[in-house]
């Protein structure tokens, strides 16, 4: 019994290691351990972060996923991947918004980079974002050199996919 109590506190504590938004130590820490991936789905045990949980320690807003992420992978790098249950759009903000079942990108304090599997409809075509960053309460998608900007308050909440 001690053992698997033993087992499950290395555990824990790896997992907030490798879930925590990088600082000076904490990079220098985890370059110099190897610890696994983090992996969560909303079945997972009620100490470890969801998708969501993680896009607030990094300053950002769950509203940027729809409902539904049914887990994800978080690397030590910022790497990740989110799954859906299946590709779903969105209606947010004036905009038409389509996610594929498998989103990854690169998470740092308020961005995310090589975003891949979001597009957003652009005069009857569809392009895909590839950068999210905040700036104060703004929230700003970048689709190739053009940007927007939204207030972070409509992206407060996660929206259900058609």
């Amino acid at each position: 019994m001690a053992r698997h109590h033993l087992h499950l506190v290395s555990v824990l504590f790896v997992a907030t290691i490798v879930a925590s938004p990088p600082t000076a130590s904490a990079k220098s820490l985890s370059s110099s351990m190897v610890a696994p991936p983090m992996a969560a789905s909303p079945t997972a045990h009620s100490l470890t972060p969801t998708a969501y949980d993680i896009l607030e320690k990094y300053n950002l807003t769950r509203g940027i996923l729809p409902e539904g992420v049914t887990g994800y992978v978080l690397q030590p790098d910022g790497s990740f991947e989110v799954h859906l249950p299946g590709d779903c759009s969105i209606h947010a903000t004036n905009m038409q918004i389509k996610y594929s079942s498998r989103i990854a990108g690169n998470i740092q304090p308020q961005s995310i980079h090589d975003l891949e599997g979001v597009k957003v409809e652009m005069m009857l075509v569809w392009i895909g974002i590839t950068v999210v960053t905040r700036t104060d309460d703004q929230l700003n998608f970048f689709v190739g050199p053009i940007s927007k900007s939204f207030p972070i308050d409509s992206f407060a909440n996660s929206l259900q996919c058609n």
